[in-house]
């Protein structure tokens, strides 16, 4: 197969999820992705899983799917791509976008602060956050979805965040 290597740099899709990237089980997110050509045929895939991976022809500018986040097994790295059929060509893929399914039958982990009651502005503190499950820890402003800090456990069952300099914000 010759593939056309194109002399203007196209840019490569964008993927986002809606409303976010962080779903409960029994929710439904949408995966949505962007692409700068018009026509092109375009995949939305989970890495490492050819078991969630989706096709259309004809795309005019945006390809979405919409789907109930039923087992754990929905989470992971997202990507997609796109190609021109009639040149042969495939896109770069996407920037990568994380799904993290939430279980509501796990408890929720407790948290402690250092310094745990009067924090001085431009004061560092220190968040833990402990479950017996490990795993991945997010911690977020209980005003915004966007998480803060994240932090993946390989071992042990305790967090440890650090906000520096903190504002009264």
């Amino acid at each position: 197969t010759t593939h056309v290597c194109l002399s203007t740099p196209v840019p490569r899709p964008s993927l986002s999820l809606y409303p976010g990237k962080e779903v409960a089980l029994g929710d439904t997110v949408t995966l949505r992705c962007s692409v700068p050509q018009l026509g092109v045929w375009v995949v939305v895939f989970k890495e490492g899983d050819g078991k969630y991976q989706w096709h259309w022809d004809k795309v005019e500018g945006t390809a979405e799917v919409s789907m109930r986040v039923s087992t754990r097994g929905f989470a992971g790295r997202y990507r997609c791509g796109y190609e021109i059929p009639a040149l042969s060509w495939y896109s770069e893929l996407s920037n990568p976008v994380e799904l993290v399914v939430l279980d509501p039958s796990y408890p929720p982990p407790t948290m402690s602060l250092t310094p745990s009651r009067c924090v001085r502005t431009g004061a560092n503190v220190t968040i833990q956050c402990h479950s017996m499950y490990g795993a991945t820890f997010i911690l977020h402003k209980a005003s915004s979805s966007v998480p803060v800090q994240r932090q993946r456990l390989h071992k042990g069952d305790t967090a440890t965040f650090i906000i520096p300099r903190v504002t009264q914000a």
